[in-house]
């Protein structure tokens, strides 16, 4: 049977407690789908490749020929919770998992850049990447599968890029695109229940780039990328033994504004110095707002912070046609710890990163990356209070313990020149 209006308020308190915020559970980010995740993205906004139509527009005004770049990603990721006294009065609670890693395992992304000069002054570019994104699975039957059972989530972005030199030590750049959102998210919002929301949408994105060469040896790169304030919308389907519920359903994501300013430093003939200072604008994370058709809108308080930060790498020469690249990166938790949530499952984000570049010849060079991500340890506290309706009787659900999440990279990339 279908009914739109049996279990929406029910539907809407579960909601609230595990609504979240995209990007900041993603364990996709942008440096990765690009040649720089092997410097723990330090650098990238200096660059003046292909992949600059992504990392900085500005940077297509210094190409002298068309360029392409690709790149796959194979994903490892670990993230494991540690119950320290969760209790829930459903009937079925002694008998769940307690301890559990809710990780995915081994998954794939990639990333395809294009760029080429279209006059001496003036370069154009094309991006497809994706630079945020995951994925947890916990499974049914967790202390936790009220809030959560699993989650992914994507962002894609295509965009058109186009940079221009004002002059041997100035460049402008600029680019316009759309930014695809899916997110899909399973849970038990009461005993015998099962949910489905299955919601997507698509938004302008864009990005503003400069580019300052003080000599031959340095590249200074600038860039903003405007958030996007995504709306997914569509299905949502709950089970019951009393039967089925169908829905629209839909939840703003706040993508933040980020500034990022890097540094390209060439030290010696053979030993380059790569660093990056990054700022977002998580602040205008106040809340989650979930609506339901014909039901109630939630608002789930967040009142993130900004975030900030940085990463520095080197780049040594070992031969005409072999680099080797290192690099580690640090950013800040836009979730102070009083407001940490089963998912995002992280706090601060370290990345070591590690990689090699080897030209085939003058027109082709491979690459290959290594990025360990470690995302820290949280400590959750999360409680729900709802009704059971099939059992006539109200529950109540406390999830308490400790999470921690570790996550492997590995990057295989190609540039070819025409």
């Amino acid at each position: 049977m279908k009914n739109r209006n049996n279990y929406l308020p029910l539907l809407a308190l579960a909601a609230a407690g595990i609504a979240t915020t995209a990007s900041a559970s993603g364990i996709l980010r942008e440096q990765t789908t690009t040649a720089y995740l092997a410097t723990a993205g330090a650098g990238q906004t200096a660059d003046i490749g292909a992949s600059a139509a992504f990392n900085n527009p500005a940077g297509l005004a210094y190409l002298s020929q068309p360029e392409i770049q690709g790149n796959l990603l194979l994903i490892e990721d670990s993230f494991n919770f540690y119950d320290q006294g969760s209790s829930g009065t459903n009937d079925d609670f002694d008998h769940r998992r307690k301890n559990t890693d809710y990780g995915v395992g081994l998954t794939g992304g990639g990333s395809f850049f294009y760029g080429q000069p279209l006059t001496e002054d003036w370069g154009i570019g094309f991006a497809l990447t994706s630079p945020a994104g995951g994925a947890t699975d916990a499974g049914k039957n967790w202390v936790g599968s009220n809030f959560i059972e699993s989650i992914e989530v994507l962002i894609a972005v295509a965009q058109i890029a186009i940079g221009y030199e004002i002059s041997p030590q100035w460049s402008v750049g600029g680019s316009a695109g759309v930014s695809y959102m899916s997110w899909e998210l399973d849970l038990s919002p009461f005993p015998q229940a099962s949910e489905n929301l299955d919601l997507d949408d698509t938004k302008l994105a864009w990005a503003l780039g400069v580019m300052y060469r003080p000599g031959t040896d340095t590249r200074i790169g600038l860039r903003y990328v405007a958030g996007v304030d995504h709306e997914v919308t569509g299905p949502a389907i709950i089970e019951t033994p009393m039967g089925n519920t169908e829905y629209q359903a839909s939840q703003e994501f706040n993508l933040a504004d980020l500034v990022t300013l890097s540094l390209d430093q060439q030290l010696t003939q053979n030993l380059t110095l790569l660093a990056d200072i990054e700022w977002a604008n998580w602040s205008e994370m106040k809340e989650s707002r979930i609506v339901h058709e014909d039901g109630p809108t939630v608002l789930v308080p967040r009142d993130w912070k900004d975030a900030w930060g940085g990463a520095i790498g080197l780049a040594y020469k070992v031969s005409p046609s072999l680099s080797l690249k290192v690099g580690v990166n640090y950013d800040d938790s836009a979730v102070s710890k009083s407001n940490h949530k089963i998912d995002p499952p992280l706090d601060r984000t370290i990345a070591y990163s590690a990689g090699v570049d080897w030209a085939l010849n003058d027109s082709t060079e491979f690459n290959i990356g290594y990025q360990y991500l470690d995302f820290g340890d949280i400590e959750v506290n999360q409680s729900i209070e709802g009704f059971d309706p099939i059992a006539g009787t109200p529950f109540s659900q406390r999830v308490v313990g400790e999470s921690e999440a570790h996550v492997h990279i590995v990057s295989l990339g190609i540039n070819k020149t025409f």
